[in-house]
């Protein structure tokens, strides 16, 4: 399957609320991440990219 058409003009607004609820739930993600990260660091634990040397990414290539 391909594709759909586009069937007509889109609406700003529906488009602009559903952007606006992905970013919401971005932004709530990396603040979850950092106060992780920041919890870790102040436990000592030595889980963090700094600590092991790199991302998965790095290690693979």
């Amino acid at each position: 399957t391909g594709p759909r058409p586009r069937s007509g003009s889109v609406d700003a607004e529906a488009l602009r609320r559903r952007l606006g609820g992905f970013r919401r739930g971005a932004d709530a993600g990396r603040r979850d991440v950092e106060a992780e990260l920041a919890a870790e660091r102040s436990r000592g634990d030595d889980t963090t990219e700094e600590a092991t040397g790199g991302t998965v990414e790095e290690a693979s290539s």
